[in-house]
């Protein structure tokens, strides 16, 4: 059995909730929020970055941490349903894309606009930082612009076939979306594409989460907005 120690808005969390999802994987969930560790992680990790997963299978008990580690863990020992393309260069592709969209959104969007929006919904501070959110949007609209021009011309971001850097995109647009932080309208091409991941069987999960206190935006769960 598999055991995934999560928030259900951290966008790291989020991307290894649908690798499993997608793979059909079943598994079980266990709140730690980053600010503080579940006891069993900080046992496991004296400094746990993101998620971790741990797999009691025929190869073993495997302990993993962080998005890299468990994602290219499970793709090596759960091969029925692939989150990487059969051909070396695809996989490249599908790799840059995937480091690419961790790198933007953790360097210059999730410590900004998620960040201030979770600080205001969780942990009760005063309103956010205008002059960050700001830095935030203009970031996140850069991103957007760049994978709106990947979606012009084919259904998934590195072609015809859904792989981990769409999983990825989506795990981070969705927790900003749940604030309603991603104006869609902006990008059309980019707005199709997540109709069409957000319809995904492994997506129906993330889509029932919610924040005490803190309703998603309206148009959060529905799969045609």
């Amino acid at each position: 059995m598999r055991k995934l120690f999560h928030w259900p808005l951290d966008p790291a969390s989020r991307l290894v909730r649908l690798v499993l999802a997608e793979k059909q994987l079943d598994f079980d969930l266990v709140v730690s929020p980053p600010w503080k560790p579940a006891e069993e992680v900080t046992r496991l990790y004296a400094n746990p970055v993101g998620p971790v997963l741990i797999d009691q299978g025929q190869h073993g008990r495997v302990v993993a941490n962080h998005t890299h580690a468990i994602i290219e863990f499970l793709e090596e020992q759960y091969r029925d349903v692939k989150v990487l393309p059969m051909l070396a260069p695809d996989r490249a592709e599908a790799r840059r894309l995937w480091r690419w969209v961790e790198t933007r959104f953790e360097s210059e969007i999730n410590g900004s606009i998620l960040a201030e929006r979770i600080a205001q919904a969780v942990q009760r501070t005063s309103a956010p930082d205008s002059a960050v959110l700001r830095r935030g949007a203009h970031a996140l609209r850069g991103v957007l612009t760049y994978l709106n021009a990947l979606c012009e011309h084919h259904s998934y971001l590195t072609g015809r076939q859904l792989t981990v850097a769409d999983l990825a995109a989506a795990a981070n647009l969705s927790a900003l979306d749940y604030f309603g932080d991603v104006h869609w309208d902006n990008v059309p091409d980019l707005r199709e594409w997540y109709v069409r991941v957000k319809s995904r069987p492994c997506f129906r999960d993330l889509l029932k989460d919610s924040l005490t206190g803190t309703k998603p935006a309206a148009h959060y769960a529905d799969l045609d907005f």
